[in-house]
């Protein structure tokens, strides 16, 4: 069972979403469900929702996150769906 895990981030106009993505979806194991992101002056917020296999692999993607220093880890948390 995959566990679902949001992010929110800012990081600079120079910085691409797609690095955001190619990040994220790097480690074995991730997919990412929803993208959420909005242009605000010369930064990007937003949010990526992403299924991970296990809390191991969340922490993996937030180390890689984090090594980029242009990107900020606003926030960090486990979703829960109701369907």
């Amino acid at each position: 069972m995959n566990n679902t895990y949001q992010l929110k981030l800012t990081y600079p106009k120079t910085f691409s979403l797609h690095n955001i993505t190619s990040l994220v979806e790097s480690v074995n194991g991730v997919r990412i469900q929803h993208l959420n992101f909005i242009s605000k002056g010369k930064d990007v917020a937003g949010t990526v929702i992403f299924e991970a296999s296990d809390l191991l692999k969340f922490n993996s993607v937030v180390r890689l996150i984090r090594s980029r220093q242009e990107v900020l880890i606003e926030e960090g948390s486990s979703v829960i769906y109701y369907r």
